[in-house]
This record gives C-alpha cells, sequence and structure tokens, in this order.
C-alpha cells in the first residue's frame, strides 16, 4: 500500500487505513504508524471484597519502528454487574471502618470515591497511594502531602520530595533542606541538613560541611559536627579534631581511643598511636 505523509505542524497525525495511524514530527523524513492493535479483557477481584470486582481492557499498539506500549482502561462493577466506576486508567480499592472506597486515576488526575461512585476529594492529584490505613500520600504542583480519605490535611502538601525509608519513617525535602518525618506530622530530624543517605545501619547527615549519624528511627547518634564520616569496609570510620575513630555498622564505638590514623589490614583493625605505632583494635 502507498503510504503518502502530510506534515503540517509540530506534530501530524495521519491516517494510513482503518485502525492504522502515524505521528509524523516537522523536520523528521520518516513517520512511526501503528500497524497493529491488540485488544485483550480480564475480569478480576479485589482482595478481601466480594461486593465489587475488576473489568480491565487492555490495548496494545505495534509500531512501524519495533516498539509497542500497553494502554489499559479499567472499569468497576458491582457484584450484580451494575457499573460503578468506568474510564480509570488505574484503580486501587480500600477497605476503612468497613466502608469501601477507590483511589482512581482519570482524565490524569488522582481522585478519591466512596462505594457509590460519589467523588470525595476536591483537588486534583498528581499521584495518589495510601501509606496507612486512611492516610494516602499524595502529589500536587510538584509538592507531596499526606491526606485522610475525605481530603483532610495530615501533613501539608509543601514536600518537594517524600520517601519512605522505615514502616513509619520518611525522607523529606523542603525549600532545599532534608529531615524526617512520620505519617502523622510527627517531625523525627528538623529539614535542615545538606544531605541525609544510608550508611549501613544508620543514617549519614550532612550540615554546614559538618557530619553526623542517626540511627534507624531518625534517632540522633552523633551530632552533625565531625570533619568526616565514611565507610571503612565493614565498619564506619569517623575522623575528629585530625584525629580517627572507628564505629560498628549500627553506629557504636569499638573502643574509646583516638588514632592518628586507622586501616584495616586482612580484615583486622588497626590504629596508628601517637608513638606511630599500629595496635589492634579490640572488637
Amino acid at each position: 500500500m502507498k503510504k503518502i505523509f502530510l506534515v503540517l505542524g509540530v506534530v501530524t497525525l495521519t491516517s494510513l487505513n482503518a485502525g492504522v495511524y502515524a505521528h509524523c514530527h516537522y523536520g523528521s523524513s520518516s513517520c512511526i504508524y501503528v500497524v497493529r492493535s491488540e485488544r485483550t479483557q480480564n475480569e478480576t477481584n479485589f482482595a478481601n471484597c466480594k461486593k465489587h470486582f475488576l473489568m480491565t481492557d487492555t490495548t496494545t499498539n505495534y509500531y512501524s519502528n519495533g516498539t509497542r506500549r500497553t494502554f489499559n482502561n479499567h472499569t468497576v462493577l458491582n457484584s450484580d454487574g451494575s457499573i460503578l466506576l468506568t474510564n480509570c486508567s488505574d484503580i486501587k480499592h480500600i477497605i476503612f471502618e468497613n466502608k469501601h472506597y477507590f483511589i482512581a486515576k482519570k482524565s490524569k488526575s488522582y481522585q478519591v470515591l466512596d462505594s457509590n461512585g460519589v467523588r470525595l476529594t476536591i483537588r486534583n492529584y498528581k499521584s495518589m497511594s495510601e501509606i496507612a490505613p486512611n492516610k494516602l500520600l499524595v502529589k500536587q504542583d510538584k509538592y507531596y502531602g499526606v491526606i485522610d480519605l475525605h481530603e483532610k490535611t495530615i501533613i501539608p502538601v509543601k514536600y518537594k520530595s517524600f520517601e519512605q525509608i522505615g514502616q513509619n519513617l520518611f525522607l523529606t525535602k523542603l525549600n532545599g533542606y532534608y529531615g524526617m518525618i512520620d505519617n502523622s506530622n510527627n517531625i523525627i530530624l528538623k529539614n535542615e541538613y545538606d544531605k541525609i543517605s544510608p550508611l549501613y545501619d544508620t543514617y549519614l547527615l550532612k550540615k554546614n560541611n559538618k557530619y553526623g549519624l542517626a540511627d534507624l528511627d531518625g534517632n540522633i547518634l552523633f551530632e552533625t559536627k565531625y570533619e568526616k564520616i565514611k565507610r571503612l569496609g565493614e565498619y564506619i570510620l569517623v575522623k575528629n579534631n585530625g584525629k580517627y575513630f572507628v564505629l560498628n555498622s549500627f553506629g557504636t564505638r569499638i573502643d574509646n581511643a583516638e588514632y592518628k590514623k586507622i586501616r584495616l589490614e586482612r580484615n583486622e583493625l588497626q590504629g596508628k598511636t601517637t608513638d606511630n605505632v599500629y595496635v589492634k583494635l579490640a572488637l
């Protein structure tokens, strides 16, 4: 079949034949078009729910450049077969206090709906996920926060990043600085650190070019006043006023001495004393 493409602007949608289309870009010598489409339909049950089930239509497009893309369209039905929700590109089912809720993505935004399909949230969210019962992590206008199923604010939508790092611990970024918070808006570490990163069974803290450590629950082990904290094999090496001491992976000191230098020689910790002699550190 002879194909004729007409490029009128930045993107032109050109029909080749029934069900086959091409995307042509200005300045491009070729168009990428759909050569074949496949559609499947699958019915699944929601976990722990006998009142609703999910119908998923999956369309897979195969393109002329050898790539393919898959699109899902979800429909939620009641147990009697009546339609509750349609045209959802993503759907999650939640049961809280014996009530049924849905997190649905419709028209590129997320919303919460009740068991009658009534929308409970007013604002449009870029993303939404359940992090605890009746607590939803949301993203709106490039910022993160936490709301409940009826859109009551639990944590203000003000954080640039919001990453779960523990069962109920989150690493946040606010105005360029890092901190830690739990899902009830209790501040574990204020957003005052230049960097927070995992270091074995601790978190390395950096503030004003000084370093410190926190444990996995966010409790401070060492204030940010040290010149350097870094890995030494499976240990943690700390530099303080030009001298060194060593911690185990949990941030506990190996001994109370400080050394001019510490090395790991054949998996044996050795410290250089003021006499320039290396001694074995007692573990």
